[in-house]
């Protein structure tokens, strides 16, 4: 009576989930004769079952094949790729219990199979169970083109278990690094890596926003939109950043309507240039304030620098020249907008070319004010100061003299000697952070930290 002995039920398991190879398994068996004779350079025929359970359980899987024995009786084959009996080979679910494989054989290379042996599988392929997600019900991988897809409903880690989680992808190892998204052998490539997130996935076009490195320029760019997406931001290593438009508060969900807009207070140390106009809609307050401009006489070699007129109240100058009729008046039209603008009027008249006396006839009434000179046709220089009128003077008066706030402080340090810790700014910084921890402390999150 012929034997067959099995050298090794599973060498090989030949399916990669990243690799897109067929599923099988490499088999390997001897065959010898009654004689214990090898049985070389031999067609058999061979009829392969998986058993689930036991060695007479269930054939989840039959095929045959016909390979032809070595010189060393050595018959190899790949289970997996013969002709079906019955079952699917991939659809084996090798997580439910133990499989068997039974072997029998014609030695005459047909179907007439007089050698038959069954042993169990030890090392099943459970690679192919892998392919499960570890036994989680109705997770299994599975390969679409070039493209792997898990209908899991829990979360995929990688690194330690987790016991509670309400993410989707977990890297969880405390060593670095944590996950890489890069080119791979070489660098300075323009496209070193993208990181989606998508409107809708299911979508042809690009919609939504994206964080994309370019290797060339060292920067990571911030890119969205919906069909053409464009630049958002960029940071480059070297700690350069450039923003589109950015919106400083605590207003998350206002857009901004230009390219910076900060909503509080802000704080700046060091010099800040502005090449535009700049618009207060409140007061400033200064230590001085000058015009600065290119020379007259020499613009490009010098500058020429005025300071401004300080005034403990909020005042407004109006000056002319007018020269009075035959009879030594002259009336002064103002703006329609004079007295409604101002108040507590005061006047300087200065004759020009002759010896006069000047006076103010009429003071302002109906935006206009009369000069009078002792004699005829004289030509009088005018000047009018006059107190703010407006609403906003009105609630916004100039206090010259106040308490400060931060007793003790300086907001020129230097002047008197003092170091940078006695200055104002540096008080209210204090005050801020101290502040600013005192609310951090308020607020815990779900972990209590």
């Amino acid at each position: 009576m012929k034997k067959i002995y099995t050298i090794v039920a599973t060498v090989l398991l030949s399916i990669s989930v990243f690799a897109q190879a067929p599923e099988k398994m490499s088999y390997q068996a001897v065959v010898r004769d009654g004689s214990n004779n090898l049985v070389v350079s031999t067609v058999v025929g061979m009829q392969i079952s998986i058993l689930q359970g036991s060695s007479t359980g269930t054939a989840v899987y039959v095929e045959t094949q016909t390979p032809t024995t070595n010189a060393n009786g050595l018959a190899s084959l790949e289970i997996g790729s013969g002709t079906l009996v019955s079952g699917s080979f991939s659809t084996i679910d090798w997580s439910t219990g133990n499989y068997y494989i039974k072997t029998e054989v014609d030695p005459t290379g047909g179907t007439t199979y007089t050698i038959t042996g069954a042993s169990q599988l030890l090392s099943v392929p459970y690679a192919m169970y892998a392919k499960s997600t570890a036994g989680v019900v109705g997770a299994q991988w599975t390969t679409n083109g070039n493209n792997i897809n898990n209908t899991n409903s829990g979360s995929v880690v990688v690194g330690s278990t987790l016991s509670n989680s309400n993410l989707k992808f977990y890297v969880t190892n405390n060593a670095s690094p944590k996950m890489g998204i890069g080119n791979n052998g070489g660098f300075n490539n323009i496209n070193s890596g993208e990181l989606h997130f998508a409107e809708d996935t299911s979508y042809s076009a690009e919609c939504g926003i994206k964080i994309q490195h370019n290797g060339a320029s060292n920067s990571l760019y911030f890119v969205g939109g919906c069909s053409a997406p464009d630049t958002i931001a960029r940071f480059n290593r070297s700690g350069y950043s450039n923003m589109r438009q950015l919106r400083l508060g605590l207003n998350y969900n206002s857009n901004p309507t230009t390219q910076l807009s900060v909503d509080g207070n802000s704080d700046f140390t060091g010099n800040v240039t502005i090449t535009g106009d700049l618009n207060v809609t409140g007061n400033i307050a200064k230590g001085g304030g000058t015009f600065k401009i290119d020379h007259p006489l020499d613009p490009q070699n010098k500058y020429l620098v005025h300071s401004f007129v300080e005034s403990p109240e909020m005042m407004n100058i109006y000056s002319g020249n007018a020269k009075t009729d035959a009879n030594g008046y002259v009336t002064v039209i103002m703006p329609s907008y004079f007295e409604a603008a101002n108040k507590d009027f005061r006047y300087q008249l200065t004759t020009i070319g002759t010896f006069a006396q000047a006076i103010i006839k009429e003071k302002v009434s109906g935006n206009k004010f009369v000069i009078q000179t002792s004699t005829p046709n004289v030509e009088v220089s005018w000047q009018v100061t006059a107190v703010r009128a407006d609403k906003f003077a009105n609630e916004n008066r100039i206090v010259p003299e106040k308490e400060k706030e931060f007793k003790g402080t300086y907001l020129h340090p230097e002047l008197y000697g003092a170091g940078n810790e006695q200055s104002e700014t540096f008080a209210r910084n204090q005050q801020l952070i101290k502040e600013a921890i005192s609310k951090d402390n308020t607020i815990k999150n779900a972990d209590g930290q």
